[in-house]
């Protein structure tokens, strides 16, 4: 429904939402004037993206509790990485 470069955009800013690095608005509004898109268009599109991600954690958390049950929800939630994405300055 949506053509590749509104997919990459939405997860741009889906991500960057994600990481609680911006509020949202400002950020969908920069990136709809430079991918000159409609900014309504670009928020259906990341939110349907985040929709997404979040079915897609919440089966892989199922999953990892019932091949794991004796974990607890926290040592599941922990990141696999060594080192917390927030903390890289590009």
């Amino acid at each position: 429904m949506y053509p590749p470069s509104m997919i990459a955009t939405g997860s741009v800013g889906a991500a960057i939402c994600g990481l609680q690095l911006d509020d949202g608005d400002s950020l969908t509004d920069l990136l709809a004037k430079i991918t000159n898109t409609d900014v309504d268009c670009l928020k259906a599109c990341q939110e349907q993206i985040e929709a997404v991600l979040v079915n897609s954690l919440r089966q892989v958390r199922q999953q990892q509790q019932q091949s794991n049950p004796s974990k607890t929800v926290d040592e599941l939630d922990q990141a696999s990485t060594p080192t917390d994405v927030r903390d890289i300055n590009l």
